[in-house]
């Protein structure tokens, strides 16, 4: 067997320019999808840290009670049951972060921008501490009042650090109310799918909601691990729905003051977490105490993944192109050297060699080529990843989303590299087949007295 491997070795490096031919076409097909899987497997991570940044956790609940009146408002009055639940060590839960929130009309002289408010406890979080400031101090921070505000909406309104503004806004039971705000900062536009959010302070938001103490409208839970996400969001929703009213998932609630159009993507977006900062009305629907909703990073990027499912899409059509058209050529070139190799393959026939073992040489020097262009293939792309990952990137406008701190990501899945090398080198000896079985069948004496 090793003799074997020797010759389609050597048989290889004889048609030196044919077979970097058919190699570089294999490592070019290679490079192309291990650059678009590890791009958008960077890209799914790169819109899920962002997403997480954002909205402050990986799974959502809120809740919603009904008022004498009949009126729904969202509020958590008490967490202990949702806090028992997390001492559950198979959720494997990081951070609990508590937050409520509001879209509210931002006052400055004469100008007035609509923005979501977002009241966060600054100490506790400790992620915040990575919003990319542009002016300002997050040590500006320690005043009840203090807002960050997003670039695009200080630019809008015109104010600087330091200055005052007014916030009209509504409160759980459907009130408007107004409160003042002191720019503590301005920070780098998160405006990707328009959730750009600005930063108060969680229990001065809260008394302009008219929260009391204690109380607050989302409860936000970082895990561990990002990829345990769904199965930890069944077992909550499970452990939630045997002591409590809870909605079914997928269902995401509608409507808030100031929230997103109802209906799918954003408005469901919206509904989900712009909840509680007004009254959502009326309904037929009736419960006792707190009715809770729970919802997932994966269910708020389901329009953002669609473009990383699109794109890997496009590349696995690339691919399987470039597959096809490696493959006709390597079973025309196979075809070529069995005529110019039939006095040879004559001569080892008469020598004693068998069928089997003529095959197999054709079959060997196919997947020499394939794996060796494959091999480069991935060292191409290895490349071009860390070149690429290494140019700064003007990070503006939708494309932030997609970015980690201005720079392209990759990610590469060892196992879907492996599986896409295996699939070329099968294919190769696929190809090659034909070509291989019918140089193993010529005829030693008619091969004798062939020329070429």
């Amino acid at each position: 067997m090793l003799n074997l491997l020797r010759i389609a070795f050597r048989n290889m490096n004889r048609q030196k320019k044919r077979s970097l031919l058919l190699g570089g076409a294999i490592a070019f097909g290679i490079l192309i999808i291990t650059l678009l899987n590890g791009f958008t497997a960077g890209l799914a991570d790169n819109i899920k840290n962002n997403f997480s940044s954002s909205f402050g956790g990986h799974i959502y609940i809120s809740g919603q009670e009904l008022t004498d009146s009949g009126r729904t408002v969202s509020l958590i009055r008490d967490d202990s049951l949702l806090n028992e639940i997390l001492k559950n060590p198979a959720l494997e839960v990081e951070q609990v972060n508590k937050r409520s929130r509001s879209m509210a009309s931002l006052i400055f002289g004469s100008k007035e921008q609509i923005a979501r408010i977002d009241g966060v406890n600054w100490q506790r979080e400790k992620e915040l501490e990575n919003l990319e400031l542009l002016e300002g101090s997050l040590e500006n921070c320690s005043d009840a009042r203090a807002l960050i505000l997003p670039s695009s909406t200080a630019d809008k309104l015109g104010v600087q650090v330091g200055e005052t503004l007014l916030a009209r806004l509504s409160t759980v039971t459907g009130q408007q109310n107004v409160g003042e705000f002191v720019l503590a900062g301005i920070i780098d536009d998160q405006g990707s799918f328009g959730f750009s959010a600005a930063y108060a302070n969680l229990e001065y938001l809260n008394s302009l909601l008219g929260l009391s103490p204690g109380q607050y409208q989302l409860f936000h839970i970082y895990l561990k691990d990002m990829e345990t996400m769904e199965a930890a969001a069944r077992m909550i929703h499970r452990d939630l729905s045997l002591s409590a009213v809870t909605e079914p998932r997928g269902e995401l609630a509608q409507g808030s003051s100031g929230g997103g159009p109802p209906g799918g993507g954003m408005g469901k977006l919206f509904g989900a977490l712009l909840l509680g900062s007004g009254a959502n009305g009326n309904g037929d629907e009736s419960w006792e105490g707190t009715k809770y909703s729970l919802t997932t990073l994966n269910d708020l990027m389901e329009h953002a993944m669609s473009l990383v499912e699109l794109i890997n899409t496009i590349g696995l059509v690339v691919f399987i192109l470039l597959l096809v058209i490696t493959m006709v050529g390597i079973t025309n070139t196979f075809r070529m050297i069995m005529l110019e190799r039939t006095r040879e393959i004559g001569t080892m026939r008469a020598l004693g060699m068998q069928r089997g073992s003529v095959r197999n040489i054709f079959l060997s020097e196919a997947l020499f080529i394939a794996l060796g262009g494959a091999l480069c293939g991935v060292a191409g792309a290895g490349i071009v990843m860390i070149i690429a990952s290494a140019i700064p990137l003007e990070a503006i406008s939708i494309f932030k989303l997609f970015l980690n701190e201005g720079h392209l990501s990759f990610r590469v899945i060892p196992g879907s590299m492996a599986l896409n090398i295996l699939i070329v080198g099968v294919l190769s000896l696929f190809a090659a087949w034909l070509p291989a079985k019918k140089a193993s069948q010529v005829d030693p004496a008619h091969a004798l007295r062939t020329q070429y």
